[in-house]
């Protein structure tokens, strides 16, 4: 096999995972940012400019979780069992 050639997994992605780790992770920093900034703009909400940062950061939040954040904890545990059957298949393959 040549390290152009990828291995298929046989399991379907379902929408919650990432094609790897390092994406869903960076996805899930970005949600617990934007969630963090959310809540410290929220707290003086007295403008209108905060509330609407706000509510536009809780939106990018969303976005990076692809929903609520147990998504993205599901998504999580699926993206684990792709990558190490991925990588259980690669090495059986190259043996």
């Amino acid at each position: 096999m040549t390290q152009n050639q990828t291995i298929e997994s046989p399991f379907p992605k379902s929408f919650l995972a990432s094609e790897s780790l390092l994406e869903h992770l960076t996805r899930g920093i970005v949600g617990i940012a934007a969630l963090v900034l959310a809540v410290t703009l929220a707290k003086d909400s007295a403008s209108l400019i905060n509330a609407l940062g706000s509510l536009g950061l809780g939106v990018v939040a969303l976005i990076a979780f692809r929903g609520c954040p147990i998504c993205w904890t599901i998504g999580l545990f699926e993206t684990t069992v792709r990558s190490l059957r991925r990588y259980n298949m690669q090495k059986s393959s190259s043996i």
